[in-house]
């Protein structure tokens, strides 16, 4: 059986479902580890099987699959089933991957396709740099395969490290994943622009949700990156910690704000599982969000 993480269970309930949005300081005000679309309830005291007439989305740093250890090339260190395993737990429709590797020198194989094969969904490929004789970037699992996508490249003006954003349209929504750099606020802000800038060019006349789902390298609503990304999109996400190794939250879920889709939060969650101990899969935990399906 699917079962709750040990959180502090009145502190939502006496922050009211305000507090579900917001994110101050070092990330004390986590709540249950849901949103406020069922008036502040708990869709998931039962555990986190799907709820009636919703569609689920998630996202998940991989680690490279390979567990929260320090990578070691000298050979495959990669755990696919057990990557595999949180997947299919979490159920989703649609997850964004972070941190994959595509044919290199460490993995040399898909990551993504071994993902897609052990959990029976489509898999998506975004490159955002050549890394060891292959690939490294970002990926979308899917239910239901995807109309088209898109590789959105964001600004690096600090010269760190290329990121992308993999946009993946479907017949009712539209996903787009993500990675933020970790090194500069910098390039998180112009990130969070060309994001801004690109719904605005593609989706703001769209009666299509859009959603936007990754790591963000951001614990802080009020850093500069943050304040510019949400000129444009709402977080819908849990505001538990999603690093596993602290009281951290950089992983998130959002929705576009800027055209006339509708879009209801039936739940959210950082979930953990008494089939797997999340915590020895990657040094991040699976973030999903409930919706109502229109």
């Amino acid at each position: 059986m699917k079962t709750l993480k040990t959180i502090a269970l009145l502190f939502c309930l006496a922050a009211g479902a305000s507090a579900c949005h917001d994110l101050e300081g070092d990330n004390s005000d986590f709540d249950l580890g849901f949103a406020s679309g069922n008036g502040g309830s708990n869709p998931y005291v039962d555990g986190y099987d799907r709820l009636d007439n919703s569609l689920r989305l998630a996202t998940y740093n991989t680690h490279r699959c390979e567990g929260p250890i320090t990578q070691d090339p000298a050979y495959d260190r990669a755990h696919y089933d057990m990557t595999a395993k949180v997947i299919s737990l979490v159920a989703p429709d649609a997850i964004a991957l972070q941190e994959l590797d595509e044919k290199t020198s460490w993995h040399r194989v898909s990551q993504i396709e071994e993902l897609a094969k052990r959990t029976g969904m489509y898999a998506t490929f975004g490159r955002a740099i050549d890394q060891r004789g292959g690939q490294y970037g970002n990926g979308i699992l899917s239910r239901e395969e995807p109309l088209s996508h898109d590789i959105l490249s964001l600004p690096n003006p600090d010269q760190t490290e290329a990121r992308i954003a993999l946009v993946a349209e479907f017949e009712r929504f539209v996903f787009i994943a993500t990675h933020f750099c970790h090194k500069s606020e910098v390039n998180r802000t112009a990130a969070a622009t060309r994001l801004n800038e690109y719904a605005a060019e593609h989706f703001q006349t769209s009666d299509k949700p859009v959603y936007l789902a990754g790591d963000l390298n951001l614990n802080r609503t009020t850093s500069d990156a943050f304040i510019e990304l949400l000129k444009s999109w709402k977080i819908i996400s849990s505001n538990d910690y999603t690093m596993s190794t602290g009281n951290t939250r950089i992983d998130y879920v959002l929705v576009y704000t800027g055209n006339q889709a509708s879009c209801e939060v039936l739940g959210a969650a950082v979930p953990t599982f008494s089939e797997i101990d999340v915590y020895t899969v990657s040094d991040h935990l699976p973030v999903f969000v409930d919706l109502k399906k229109e």
